[in-house]
């Protein structure tokens, strides 16, 4: 298809300096400019709609410089306008970069193209950004002619392995998007390099949830995404933590890691092993501190370079499910003292979950009804216990290796009971409320009958979790991790009027328009550490120095126009936020800090570490190829949508 490009209106006042990073006025003229500025829109506008606009961004911070109407570098919006030198050369050049896009195996999908929408959306709708053109490759020498092909024309790039995305870090505006669903490689070999014995070749595109059945969890356990959906690249180069027992059992999923196969910025094919990176040619580039890309990309690694395949331990003995225990929590005394119990053993892991989803939000024949069921059940067992909250569900996880493929609810009861926790009484009231989520004939003590629902009812939940489909939902969640106490969040915990534990109604938060919320409150209790990340330890904020500390997590998911529900999840971020001035915390990178202006959010994900990842990524990616959202060199919260 031909296209025009019609001369631009300077109607565009100077570059809006708002977001200036460039510390100087005149960077900011060097840097914004209208001819660069409308050269940009002349090629970001040919696959958007007349109605559209172009935003320029520009600068090792990516600021915004301006904002053209597509109208106004369109032809077919208008009035015939010879174009300009300018526009025909932004023409020539936008046909000359879609020919050598075409050099490679790769499929390419423009905005015109039927499937563009399908390909661009992730999980969550509130990711809006529109990339330039989509690109899924083939082989790694696709991703090298790609990555060439950006450098010399001057485009951006952004990488998404093929997982869920919850968050907006793999799209860009007006970037070639670099999808790498198709490689999806899974397996499972044999290597002295393992000090099991034993590994798996995972490609970055492939999912956990064809992972574990390829590779099966009756017989070997690995830490994974706790969601079937979460990618391979995208879980490990973020560090990698599965709460359910596997974290505290084999550490994070970025200590698990052999070595991986990389693309470098300029293109180079590489393998990085522990000590040192090698190139395909032979050349071996021996770690040092300021170049150590086995260290950089084990937690910062979005930033560094791009990963197509990781050699991962596998353990050899089955993944344990947890326990699943009702017990109450109706103080801020009751949950201070969960940290206290929880960190006295090195037999169980513990999450608290608490899940609350409207009448209509599952979809699985065997799950709706039972879902439908469980918010009647949880109110029935708050008046017949005479209880100011509602009960919520502790995971527990038998860690010791030998475990088995199973907790036993018995012991874990006892021991919950033996630490003060106020556990569900095992009586015939209990029994009669829980009564409807249980199947004919099913018979045994209320934790037994309420653990063997429960993990019925996950296991149905990750499968469907697992079929959902991209743009249907939009999501906000917050996360703060290493706290030495549960005081931060307490409060809101306990007495949030849609989602705490003493709301009047199980499904507040349907008031706010909220279909789905849940919390996570996570346990560390770390037991043992692979011996690779013992002597190369990764770069995410770690705070090993903390023999036992707390994580929560709150997400909220919620229809699109069902624009109240972030107000929930913000509310409560910001009372975190102002409790926790001063004091000293992390986040998990793989959910965006999102934090209120001015958080040093680099030190919450990368800690101390943050300016020798800066060395490596000088080293590396001197030009900031892979520079995205809320990576290592962009202060951007454009991932965070709903925070402002």
């Amino acid at each position: 298809m031909k296209f025009y490009i019609v001369l631009a209106l300077w109607t565009v006042s100077s570059c809006n300096a708002a977001e200036n990073n460039s510390g100087s006025e005149l960077g900011r003229q060097l840097c914004c400019n209208q001819i660069m500025m409308t050269s940009f829109c002349a090629r970001d506008c040919i696959f958007k709609q007349c109605s559209d606009s172009c935003t320029y961004r520009c600068g090792f911070l990516n600021q915004v410089c301006g904002t053209l109407q597509c109208s106004d570098v369109k032809l077919l919006c208008g009035a015939f306008t010879a174009p300009s030198s300018t526009q025909a050369s932004a023409l020539i050049e936008t046909k000359s970069l879609t020919s050598a896009l075409r050099e490679q195996s790769g499929r390419i999908i423009g905005r015109d193209d039927p499937d563009f929408e399908g390909n661009r959306m992730v999980f969550n709708a509130a990711c809006t950004a529109q990339p330039f053109v989509i690109v899924i490759p083939n082989t790694p020498e696709d991703v090298s002619h790609l990555l060439k092909t950006a450098d010399e024309y001057g485009r951006e790039v952004s990488i998404r392995s093929g997982g869920h995305s919850y968050t907006c870090n793999s799209l860009k505006e007006g970037a070639i998007l670099i999808l790498m669903k198709n490689f999806d490689r899974i397996e499972l070999v044999e290597t002295s390099l393992s000090e099991t014995g034993k590994a798996a070749w995972l490609g970055t595109g492939a999912t956990w949830g064809n992972i574990l059945k390829t590779i099966d969890s009756e017989k070997y356990s690995y830490p994974h995404g706790q969601c079937r959906s979460v990618g391979v690249g995208g879980f490990l180069l973020g560090g990698g933590v599965n709460w359910l027992g596997t974290y505290n059992k084999y550490g994070y999923g970025a200590e698990n890691i052999i070595k991986m196969k990389a693309v470098l910025a300029d293109g180079s094919l590489v393998t990085v092993e522990k000590d040192s990176t090698v190139y395909q040619n032979g050349r071996i580039v021996n770690h040092t501190p300021d170049n150590n890309l086995f260290f950089g990309l084990r937690g910062a690694g979005s930033s560094l370079a791009v990963v197509y395949e990781f050699l991962y331990t596998v353990h050899e003995e089955p993944e344990t499910r947890p326990a699943i225990i009702l017990i109450w929590i109706e103080t801020a005394a009751d949950l201070e003292n969960l940290l206290q119990a929880f960190s006295k053993t090195d037999q169980y892991s513990f999450m608290v979950n608490h899940q609350i989803s409207a009448m209509d939000f599952w979809k699985r024949p065997l799950l709706d009804p039972l879902m439908k069921a469980f918010p009647l059940a949880m109110q029935a067992l708050r008046i017949t216990n005479r209880k100011t909250a509602f009960p919520v569900q502790v995971m527990v996880t038998d860690m010791r290796l030998g475990a088995g493929t199973t907790t036993s609810p018995v012991p874990a009861v006892n021991y919950l009971k033996d630490n003060g926790v106020n556990v569900l009484l095992d009586n015939y009231f209990n029994y009669i409320a829980l009564r409807p989520l249980m199947s004919a004939g099913a018979q045994g003590s209320v934790h037994y009958l309420v653990d063997r629902f429960s993990n019925y009812v996950y296991e149905e939940i990750e499968k469907e979790q697992e079929s959902w489909q991209p743009g249907v939902w939009s999501s906000i969640s917050l996360n703060y991790g290493s706290l030495e106490t549960t005081s931060a969040f307490a409060q809101d915990f306990l007495n949030d009027q849609y989602v705490g534990m003493r709301r009047n109604l199980f499904l507040a938060q349907e008031v706010k328009g909220c279909s789905f919320c849940f919390w996570m409150v996570h346990f560390r209790n770390r037991q043992r550490q692979t011996k690779i990340s013992e002597e190369f330890p990764i770069s995410t904020r770690t705070d090993t120095q903390q023999p036992s500390s707390v994580e929560i997590n709150l997400t909220c998911m919620f229809a699109p126009d069902q624009t109240s529900c972030p107000d929930v999840v913000n509310g409560i971020r910001t009372n975190i936020d102002s409790r926790l001035t001063g004091k000293s915390y992390s986040k998990y990178y793989n959910f965006p800090s999102c934090s209120k202006q001015g958080t040093d959010w680099r030190n919450l994900y990368w800690g101390s570490n943050v300016d020798q990842l800066m060395s490596i990524k000088n080293y590396w990616d001197s030009k900031d190829m892979f520079n995205h959202c809320q990576s290592l060199t962009n202060n951007d919260v454009s991932c965070c949508p709903f925070t402002n």
